[in-house]
């Protein structure tokens, strides 16, 4: 095969090569910025008696993100929400049985330390990752507006020996994660 002289290639050869390769470039661009630019979502948090903080995503955290976390109150309620940030959760090293419903796969899950200023003790809630606005909490809900302005909303509730999480984006079901617990639930909430 003969090489091609540089000198001898025409600018409109030279173009025509060149284009689809900055095309390529240009869509690989576009597709890496709207990959990183995620939905907020709903995850489980879990503390633990050992002072860990563990969280089940359906997505893999985005470490520039912040997580708002349910967290107990002194009378065993539920307070809405405290700040973390992502980067300051890390893979899980716990033999944690947790599942993403509507993929029939493995859940992420993740751990941190226990925020010091919370009440000793186990505690099951939910988290928001992501961009919200206006979000508020209940016991079993917690809710906020995607930067679309679309309502999201999750709620949790048992099954014979888990922890449910659902979570809609409009009308649409966006997330439903499983935490399985090892234990039998006496009176399940699920309907």
């Amino acid at each position: 095969m003969a090489g091609v002289n540089i000198d001898s290639v025409h600018e409109t050869d030279l173009m025509m090569v060149t284009k689809p390769w900055i095309a390529a470039l240009a869509l690989a661009s576009i597709s890496s910025a709207s990959m990183s630019a995620t939905t907020p979502d709903f995850a489980i948090i879990k503390a633990t008696n050992k002072g860990k903080l563990i969280l089940i995503s359906a997505t893999k955290l985005d470490p520039r993100h912040i997580v708002q976390l349910q967290f107990p109150d002194s009378t065993h309620g539920t307070q809405c929400c405290q700040r973390l940030k992502a980067s300051q959760f890390k893979l899980s090293e716990e033999d944690i049985v947790a599942s993403n419903e509507l993929t029939d796969s493995d859940a992420f899950t993740y751990e941190s330390r226990t925020p010091a200023n919370w009440p000793k003790g186990p505690f099951i809630g939910m988290a928001a990752m992501g961009d919200f606005k206006l979000l508020r909490s209940q016991d079993y809900l917690i809710e906020g507006r995607a930067p679309d302005s679309s309502h999201m909303k999750a709620t949790v509730c048992t099954s014979s020996e888990g922890i449910h999480l659902h979570a809609t984006q409009g009308d649409r079901l966006q997330t439903h994660l499983y935490l399985w617990l090892g234990y039998d639930i006496a009176d399940p909430t699920c309907k």
